[in-house]
């Protein structure tokens, strides 16, 4: 039995997804969610969608004409963002004796408006965000996980007491500024990675953001790091800070990395409160729009988490969960 795949590699986690699967399924056939991942390519799906999408149906096309015969009995689609619902129905259509999954690792307010309308076209549509699937009751609630890379991490040393990994997207770069300015002569070291996805961001967010006008280059990295690196990062770290989008309700892939690794958490997202890991010895809530982290959350010691807990967002259980979802549609 095999399964076709179709998800962006979004910093190489769909490889972790696709090993997992390869534990489930004879064949794993995995497609990027549209027919281009450069920087135009991706500007042209979010800016030019009537062209887009007649590009994206003939990537759609040509994929599920590749797989016709190879005994598909699974799509599972995440995101699915240049995946129009013309190409849900061609899929459907030479795949009809397949189970249609769809996961949303994003939110409706960050996503294209058709993804609301896509998930009728799936047997089934789970949905990292609790708000949204509030909202949707054809969704189901699956938070993200997190891979191996994170889980058992013990440090050689823990020299960081405050480390930040992430894309410098939306209100991020001022929230770690002023968190930064706020530690600043309290002997905290605090170990800031911002990620740009290209150059040319970089250059009109220096052109038009107020809040980059002063930045540094040499701040900025604009490769994304390895899995590897970063685990090796967290291991040295007491506590994480994330820094989830405003529009968004769910817990970021940094957040559950650090429940993975045993680390302290410095969040802004109110929702944590909800998760049945929450403890406000581990995770410190903070506000966005006056940020700051007390010191004596960083000199104090995590607590452990229960291990039934922490390995329910492991990757592996993630895809059992996703693949163990009830169908809506049969």
């Amino acid at each position: 039995m095999s399964v076709l795949f179709i998800s962006s590699s979004f910093f190489g986690y769909a490889k972790h997804i696709k090993n997992e699967l390869e534990k489930k399924f004879e064949n794993v056939f995995w497609y990027e969610d549209r027919p281009s991942t450069s920087f135009l390519g991706k500007v042209k799906t979010r800016l030019l969608p009537g062209i887009a999408e007649k590009m994206a149906f003939r990537y759609f096309k040509r994929i599920a004409e590749e797989n016709r015969d190879k005994n598909i009995r699974e799509v599972f689609v995440i995101k699915g963002e240049s995946l129009s619902v013309e190409s849900i129905k061609y899929l459907r259509k030479v795949f009809p004796d397949a189970i249609f999954r769809l996961y949303f690792w994003d939110g409706y307010k960050n996503m294209p408006s058709s993804s609301f309308a896509k998930v009728d076209h799936f047997d089934v549509a789970l949905s990292f965000d609790p708000v949204d699937v509030k909202n949707d009751t054809r969704l189901q609630y699956r938070p993200l996980f997190f891979v191996s890379d994170y889980q058992n991490n013990k440090p050689p040393k823990t020299d960081i007491d405050l480390l930040f990994v992430g894309t410098a997207h939306t209100d991020r770069y001022r929230i770690v500024k002023r968190i930064d300015d706020s530690l600043a002569g309290s002997g905290v070291n605090f170990h800031k990675v911002l990620y740009c996805p290209s150059r040319v961001i970089y250059w009109a967010r220096r052109i038009f953001d107020p809040s980059f006008w002063r930045v540094k280059k040499e701040d900025f990295i604009f490769k994304p790091i390895s899995h590897q690196e970063l685990s090796a990062l967290v291991s040295r770290a007491k506590a994480v800070l994330d820094i989830e989008r405003a529009v968004q309700a769910g817990f970021t892939m940094r957040t559950l990395e650090i429940l993975g690794s045993a680390r302290k958490l410095v969040t802004t997202n109110t929702n944590i409160l909800d998760a049945n890991f929450y403890d406000e010895r581990n995770i410190r809530i903070i506000d966005r729009k006056n940020p700051s982290v007390p010191t004596e959350f960083l000199k104090s010691s995590p607590v452990t988490v229960a291990d039934s807990i922490v390995t329910r967002y492991s990757v592996a259980t993630w895809v059992d969960e996703i693949f163990g979802a009830p169908l809506r549609n049969r």
